[in-house]
């Protein structure tokens, strides 16, 4: 007597037409919006960055690379315009988040038909981003605090602990787990909106 086994199907990609255009449209779109939203956030000093979101959305409708290109770009241009030169080493935090939105949205958790994935996804992301950031602040910047609007969370650990590593690692704890949250949810939001000639969208089965 045989068994019939079901062949696991890999998630198939469907690619609107001329879609290489709006992909090479939306990199200097998502550094634009990236960019907008983070001098904001900056301005007002918030204890968020939500400039990761378009590197999200850019990432779900558009695919990896321009997610990454993006994101990247964004990084670029904020270093000369706003941050200083030695922030241009913060894209490759954009290339980290765009690679596991990537791994997520494949895998058919981001979307707003899914809430609690979508929730546990932003979640997961914010965890796993704090290694990168913990790396490159303490090998890049000296473990020193390097946004105003974490800085006092910084502050009152380093006051409690006095370790700078531990500051640096609880304050982005503070800062990028609700920050990825939004921007995720955000980016799905918006996502949901893009009529689906636009964007990439899973094959139906």
């Amino acid at each position: 007597m045989t068994s019939e086994r079901k062949k696991i199907q890999p998630t198939v990609i469907t690619k609107p037409s001329g879609f290489a255009i709006l992909q090479v449209v939306l990199i200097p779109v998502i550094a634009a919006l990236n960019y907008v939203t983070g001098v904001i956030i900056n301005l007002l000093k918030l204890p968020l960055f939500m400039d990761t979101w378009a590197t999200m959305f850019g990432t779900v409708v558009a695919g990896l690379w321009v997610g990454i290109a993006g994101g990247f770009l964004y990084n670029i241009v904020m270093a000369f315009t706003f941050w200083g030169l030695p922030a241009w080493v913060w894209g490759f935090i954009n290339v980290f988040i765009a690679v596991i939105t990537w791994v997520f949205w494949r895998g058919g958790w981001i979307t707003v038909k899914k809430p609690i994935k979508l929730v546990l996804a932003g979640i997961t992301i914010g965890v796993l981003n704090v290694i990168p950031v913990t790396l490159i602040n303490v090998f890049v910047f000296g473990a020193l605090p390097t946004y105003a609007g974490t800085s006092w969370i910084y502050a009152i650990i380093l006051n409690q602990t006095g370790s700078t590593i531990s500051a640096v690692i609880g304050s982005s704890i503070a800062a990028e787990i609700p920050d990825k949250l939004l921007s995720l949810i955000l980016a799905a939001v918006v996502a949901s909106r893009m009529p689906a000639r636009y964007s990439l969208r899973p094959a139906t089965k």
